[in-house]
């Protein structure tokens, strides 16, 4: 049997197996995305309690098994994010930022900056009174593709290679970025200024996206990239994108 070793980790989903087991997903900054089998989850004692819940940052010991399936020994509950989980919004971006930097992770392979990019976006919301304006999920969408290395082209028309110029424009995640409106369709009408301001919030900081300023423009357009990259739906995505939109975020 294989020795377990510890890691950090952050809870990013689970799906439940056989009668009381439960597989985990974390995220850790050396091993990146870890599928761990945490047998006895669901007992009627179960065996973790509710360390294991979404978005929690843990201490674990896991040892690795057979095709890619870790088994988790142990787990310690380092942060739950309470705050985060105070209303409808913040809970709804927490788990959304799991699911999209676990997705976007490779598995067996370091992860350093997606893994920080998460803890930083769970600080942040857990340190808030509110939910933060939309320059911070932009901002968390554009790191986040940028660190897995499928940022859609946002400077140049991916069809013709020209500059966005002053015609009108679109994005066609599928195609990979920006197309003009003579090149053909795209179903993301975008402006140069929003698109300056995605180019801003990807660079910037996270926690200077809180109350930053977006134009007007698609809110879902980032995602959908994201979507177009994985080749599967974000499934936390349409809890976000069915929620009124934030003006103002206080802190804690």
């Amino acid at each position: 049997m294989s020795t377990p070793v510890a890691l950090e980790a952050i809870v990013v989903g689970a799906v439940d197996t056989g009668e009381a087991d439960r597989v985990v997903r974390l995220l850790t900054p050396g091993q990146g995305r870890v599928h761990a089998l945490a047998r006895r989850a669901r007992a009627p004692r179960p065996r973790f309690g509710g360390v294991l819940d979404l978005g929690n940052q843990l201490q674990v010991k896991v040892a690795p098994g057979r095709d890619g399936l870790w088994h988790l020994h142990e787990a310690t509950l380092q942060d739950g994010r309470l705050h985060a989980r105070e209303d409808l919004d913040r809970l709804a971006l927490l788990a959304y930022a799991c699911e999209l930097c676990g997705a976007l992770a490779a598995a067996g392979q370091a992860e350093p900056r997606l893994y920080g990019l998460l803890e930083t976006a769970a600080v942040l919301l857990d340190a808030l009174t509110g939910p933060p304006g939309p320059a911070f999920r932009a901002g968390l969408e554009g790191k986040a593709l940028t660190f897995a290395g499928v940022l859609p082209r946002l400077d140049a028309c991916v069809v013709c290679g020209e500059a966005p110029g002053d015609g009108p424009l679109g994005v066609a995640p599928a195609r990979g970025g920006l197309v003009h409106g003579g090149c053909g369709p795209a179903p993301f009408a975008v402006s140069p200024a929003f698109l300056a301001a995605l180019e801003a919030a990807r660079r910037r900081p996270l926690r200077d996206s809180v109350d930053a300023p977006l134009p007007p423009g698609p809110a879902g357009l980032l995602a959908a990239c994201a979507e177009a990259a994985l080749d599967h739906p974000l499934r936390s995505r349409a809890v976000l994108d069915s929620l009124p939109p934030a003006t103002t975020a206080a802190p804690g």
